[in-house]
Order: C-alpha cells, then sequence, then structure tokens
C-alpha cells in the first residue's frame, strides 16, 4: 500500500451548535485529508502526518486523536515553546463555514525553522494553507524538492485563505512549487480570486505536468492536464447543506485514493463528490462516513 505523508496544521476546533453549545474536536485541512485517505480506503491506507503541536495536555489530547482517526504520528514534532491555535466554527444559513481563528501561538508555523526530510513516501501532500502558516517558506520548498527528486508524487491543494495571505503571495509561492506537482486542487472560486480571467486550461498548459482537479461548488468537478479536459462530471448539488467544513478535504483525499487504487479521474470525481455529500451533512470537519453508498 502506499506511503502518504500530509504536512500542515492541526487546530483546537470548536464548532457551534447554537444555543451557546459548542462541540470540541481537532481539524485542519491537511489533517482532515489523511483522516478521510484513511477512512476511504477502509483503513488500509493509514496517513503520516508532519505538524508540531506543544507539550501541554490539549496537544497530547490532539495527538490521540490523531491516532484514534488512522493517523501516523511518528513525523509529529513537539514544540515546548508554542502550542497548538484555536478557531471557532460556525456557519451561515446556507451552511458556508465562517471562521475565528487564533493561530498566533500554532507550533506548526515552525515546522520548516529546519528542513525537512519529506523523502521515502510515494505521495506527499500540503495546502496553501500549510505554506501560508509557515515562517521559513524556503525550506518548505527545498525539503518539498528534495521528495520530488527521491521519487514521490506531490500533490498541492490551493485551500486560499485571503485572511493568512494576499492572492499576489499565493500565487508568488505557486509560481515556486507548481511545476513539480503531479496532482493540483483548485476551486472556482480561487481560480477567480488568484488567476482572474485565465481558465484552468490555461493553467495545466503553463504546467502541465500536474491533474488539475477544479471542483465548481458541489455542482461539477473536471481534471485538467496539458490544456486538455480529462474528464468532466456534473453533480446534483446537496440541497440542505448543515456545514461545507472539510468538503473540499474529504473530496481531494477520495481522489487520491482512487488514483492511487489505480482508478481512473472521473471514477475520482464521483466518489469525491459522494464522500463530500455525507461531510456537508453533518456539522463539524470530522464526521462518518457510510461506504456502502460509494459503491
Amino acid at each position: 500500500m502506499a506511503k502518504i505523508l500530509c504536512i500542515g496544521e492541526v487546530m483546537l476546533e470548536m464548532s457551534d451548535l447554537g444555543d451557546g453549545l459548542y462541540k470540541k474536536s481537532f481539524a485542519g485541512d491537511t489533517f482532515n485529508v489523511a483522516h478521510y485517505l484513511n477512512t476511504v480506503s477502509s483503513g488500509n491506507l493509514k496517513p503520516h502526518y508532519l505538524t508540531a503541536v506543544g507539550e501541554d495536555a490539549e496537544s497530547d489530547a490532539c495527538l490521540k486523536f490523531f491516532k484514534k482517526h488512522g493517523v501516523t504520528i511518528s513525523r509529529c514534532l513537539r514544540d515546548p515553546n508554542h502550542t497548538i491555535g484555536l478557531f471557532i466554527l460556525s456557519n451561515d444559513e446556507h451552511g458556508e463555514k465562517q471562521y475565528g481563528y487564533w493561530r498566533g501561538q500554532s507550533a506548526a508555523r515552525h515546522i520548516f525553522d529546519q528542513v525537512q526530510d519529506l523523502t521515502g513516501y510515494d505521495l506527499v501532500y500540503f495546502s496553501g494553507i500549510t505554506a501560508a502558516i509557515t515562517e521559513n517558506k524556503e525550506n518548505l520548498i527545498h525539503s518539498i524538492t528534495e521528495a520530488k527528486q527521491h521519487g514521490a508524487q506531490i500533490a498541492y491543494d490551493f485551500n486560499h485563505r485571503v485572511l493568512l495571505w494576499n492572492p499576489e503571495n499565493a500565487r508568488a509561492f505557486a509560481e515556486q512549487i507548481l511545476s513539480q506537482m503531479d496532482i493540483v486542487k483548485i476551486s472556482d472560486e480561487e481560480l477567480d480570486v488568484l488567476y482572474p480571467g485565465k481558465p484552468v486550461s490555461e493553467l495545466s498548459t503553463e504546467y502541465p505536468v500536474a491533474e488539475w482537479v477544479l471542483t465548481c461548488g458541489g455542482d461539477r468537478g473536471e481534471v485538467w492536464q496539458s490544456g486538455s479536459l480529462l474528464t468532466r462530471q456534473k453533480f446534483e448539488a446537496v440541497s440542505k447543506v448543515a456545514d461545507s467544513s472539510a468538503a473540499g478535504d474529504s473530496f481531494i483525499a477520495t481522489y487520491i485514493a482512487e488514483k492511487l487504487a489505480g482508478g481512473d479521474p472521473s471514477d475520482g470525481l464521483s466518489r469525491g463528490h459522494a464522500v463530500a455529500s455525507q461531510v456537508v451533512c453533518a456539522k463539524g470537519s470530522i464526521v462518518s462516513i457510510n461506504l456502502d453508498k460509494l459503491e
């Protein structure tokens, strides 16, 4: 089975249930991907997770949470000077996620204060959030480059957050790493913000190695490579969304799992939508999935 490494930040998640009640959990985009890779593979994929946490009780609880959800913690760093961040998750009347962040103390910002050895994996996954919060981006790029040179496939989700960095900085970072990517995920909204007026077909021509996975609000998914459309799938959007958190994370996790299992892009999009459609019907980022509905 493929050996996978996901890289990023996990935070303490407080999900607003209404009436002043909150559900406590842990979540973060790349951890969500690791969790759903394990889930949709029925436990056959147990991704390693590279992050940094503190040495306090909440950090201990976070690592126990990782293990409970099928994520391997041998690459998790302990930082005596920092801890995990916090976010409060609420939703508008359409189920669209709304965040409040407290992450200045986050240990994960310092993962790449030193170059990290990312070699020895079949696939390495990281995101725009990973990049945005990283204090030393040059060490991140160097580490990714080394992994690529040693044979790893590299997957990148733009996952743009305007509160973390502006479009100019996000594009500048992307220009340094996109030529090395094997899978790139971008949403139609991110495409409009980061590359206004530029279609994904043009991006896939400029960076032809990668499979460019375009998601469009639950209605459509596309995969492009070398300027050519590999597949387009139209979906029936979920009529009542409870919480859109981790919809994209679960989608791309399923797409990657399908690819690693030898499936084609069309199956990856269809199964990704089937999983994300379940995720958006429950509160929080980490929810139960009925795998029978994927058959």
